[in-house]
């Protein structure tokens, strides 16, 4: 399915590149079975994902294109619903779970206005809500960065460029 050389995103650990596919001389491993040896774009982590599993934790990259329809849909797109306002982490991690950009961004959509009402009360962002506001960020400007081209420490200010850009010709 995959191949030396490509950027996938794999869960949590995000972009990362196959930099072979071979098989492992670790004890206890089998010595017949090929495994994808995944490299970490941010970070130096090395990751070994058995090639004949079909996960859902790998997937490729989003293309340029699909970055950029992503980032022009943003203003329009519902925040995820919360089934358990009072408990919401079960559902920000079956979120973080499914490797879905489009769910990330929706949880990020959640927190955000999440935030945005307990400031309005007086109140902090939980500690969770903030861990999984940096998850899901991080999974999200990650995979955005990679797909443009752009260091994900400047995605951020590239999304809201966008979003105000796009705010100002509609007005």
């Amino acid at each position: 399915m995959f191949k030396k050389g490509d950027t996938v995103f794999y869960g949590v650990d995000g972009v990362c590149e196959i930099v072979d596919i071979s098989t492992l001389e670790i004890p206890g491993i089998d010595k017949d079975r090929s495994y994808y040896i995944l490299r970490q774009k941010s970070g130096n982590g090395t990751i070994y994902v058995p090639a004949d599993c079909d996960t859902p934790k790998m997937r490729r990259l989003i293309s340029r294109e699909e970055a950029l329809e992503l980032i022009s849909k943003i203003r329009d797109l519902e925040p995820l619903k919360l089934k358990n306002e009072k408990k919401p982490e079960a559902e920000y991690k079956e979120v973080l779970q499914k490797y879905d950009y489009l769910s990330v961004l929706k949880l990020i959509k959640c927190i955000y206005f999440r935030k945005q009402k307990r400031l309005c009360e007086g109140k902090r962002l939980t500690s969770a809500d903030e861990r999984y506001m940096r998850l899901a960020e991080d999974m999200l400007y990650q995979e955005i960065g990679a797909a443009l081209g752009i260091p994900r420490g400047d995605v951020l200010n590239y999304l809201i460029s966008k979003i105000d850009g796009a705010s100002d010709q509609a007005e």
